[in-house]
């Protein structure tokens, strides 16, 4: 009893060191508020950390702190004096918000008319940068469609991948965009980069882009590949474009240096082509969807035999501890979802910074004891290091998909076959069951295995610090 209750101290004592290093290395973590409901009222202010969630959220007050919001529409009318983190269906960014710090936007259609001072990164259908947005230092933008409106300003560079791009707004410093069409209205204050490369469009591409269901949902017009620039364009410094037209006469109008012109680099897949029969490509064309569905039940078969294989040693070996984490995220799965993200974003910033400051050290040591102690240091404290590491990243990608997959089949015992007496082995069978079935769906098996990563690793958390106290 003894040796299993300081087995579990000394298990207790590593992990606190670790989210100590951890956290020192990049400062104090206050605890963050999870408010109920989908509004923050514009008389409210938040002097903490805000997780918010719902269908239509929407901030129109204060936060004295970083703002994680997602849901299907999300809109920001208020203040963020720290970063933000926006994820949607729809994201409105309204010319009150005003965000001191940096932002990141994730959805399918984004409208920004706010002021950022930090850098914004989008990814979407479809963005658009309104007459009032203020972007502080630089823009990145990868997706479908970008737009940006006469009026708005990015206060540095431009960084953009994408189908098109229509820039109509001011760049104060640098612009490189590689796009398959591309529109120049507006100003660059220093050197563009442009490569469009080839500019005719495959046979019925066109007419697949601009009657896709998805795409015509969030971007109204699909315009034609290539360059095009129209007199208000200006770029003040050198412009080097790719593409396979020469347009070199009209941008020296519309730049004040040089204009550097090269063309694309052809495709040649000739090491790669292999000439097949008739016979061969019928057959092919008949097995391929048995193919496809023979490896997709394949994957579910192995995930499935990995879960539960993994929680069967769980169960076996460490049942009151799996369960406590369990219960964990089953009281308070929001809660746990927020404190998940955080440990995981903390967690993979210390893998930036710890070893940076794991080399300087060592630089020190060899320094001072002229060599001697280096093999302890990068032999013995190096490889501890590392099993920490792995146990972070174990933890995060494979023992919290299987918290959540059990909470899960948990759930549906006792709310949908109302199951009085909880029985641990149906619960898990029933969830690893279903995880694995909903993971194999695409884009919903993403998002499932992205909600059960940060369920089941804020789960952790709120089992370490529920002991602490």
């Amino acid at each position: 009893m003894v040796t299993k209750q300081y087995l579990k101290a000394k298990w207790m004592l590593a992990v606190s060191l670790v989210f100590v290093l951890v956290l020192s290395a990049v400062g104090a973590v206050s605890a963050a508020e999870f408010p109920k409901g989908e509004t923050i009222p514009a008389n409210e202010t938040i002097d903490d950390d805000v997780f918010i969630s719902g269908n239509n959220v929407v901030i129109d007050g204060t936060i004295n702190g970083i703002l994680f919001a997602s849901g299907q529409t999300v809109t920001l009318n208020g203040t963020v004096s720290g970063d933000a983190c926006l994820m949607g269906e729809t994201i409105i960014v309204s010319n009150s918000a005003v965000v001191n710090g940096n932002l990141v936007l994730a959805g399918a259609d984004i409208t920004m008319n706010g002021s950022v001072s930090g850098s914004v990164f989008g990814g979407s259908a479809a963005m658009v940068l309104e007459k009032d947005a203020d972007v502080g230092r630089n823009f990145y933008y990868g997706g479908f469609s970008l737009s940006t409106e006469e009026g708005s300003v990015v206060g540095k560079d431009l960084f953009s991948g994408n189908y098109q791009s229509l820039l109509s707004g001011e760049i104060e410093r640098d612009l490189k965009v590689g796009a398959g069409a591309v529109e120049l209205n507006g100003t660059v204050g220093r050197n563009a980069v442009l490569e469009v490369g080839d500019e005719q469009a495959p046979e019925g591409s066109m007419e697949w882009l601009q009657f896709n269901p998805y795409l015509s949902q969030y971007v109204p017009v699909v315009v034609e590949p290539g360059m095009r620039v129209t007199d208000s364009a200006s770029i003040e410094g050198k412009l080097t474009y790719t593409s396979s037209v020469d347009q070199t006469s009209a941008m020296e109008n519309i730049t004040t240096g040089a204009v550097i012109y090269q063309t694309p680099v052809p495709y040649d897949g000739s090491s790669v082509r292999s000439n097949y029969s008739a016979d061969e490509v019928q057959q092919f064309s008949r097995n391929f969807p048995n193919f496809i569905w023979r490896t997709a039940a394949m994957k579910v078969a192995r995930n499935f035999i990995k879960l539960m294989a993994l929680g069967a040693l769980v169960l076996w070996l460490l049942r009151k501890s799996f369960k406590k984490i369990v219960d964990a995220s089953y009281k308070e799965p929001l809660k746990a979802m927020g404190w998940g993200f955080v440990v995981i974003a903390v967690g993979f910033l210390s893998a930036l910074i710890v070893p940076l400051v794991f080399i300087m050290v060592g630089v020190i040591i060899g320094f001072v004891s002229l060599g001697s102690l280096l093999h302890i240091w990068f032999g013995l404290v190096g490889l501890t290091c590392l099993l920490a590491y792995a146990m972070f990243f174990f933890a995060v990608f494979t023992l919290s998909k299987l918290i959540a997959a059990f909470m899960f089949g948990k759930w549906i015992m006792k709310t949908v076959f109302k199951e009085t007496e909880e029985k641990v082995w149906l619960n898990l069978l029933i969830g690893v069951f279903l995880y694995v079935i909903i993971r194999a769906i695409p884009f919903i098996g993403w998002l499932a295995a992205l909600a059960a990563i940060l369920i089941g690793t804020g789960a952790f958390w709120l089992t370490v610090t529920t002991k602490k106290k």
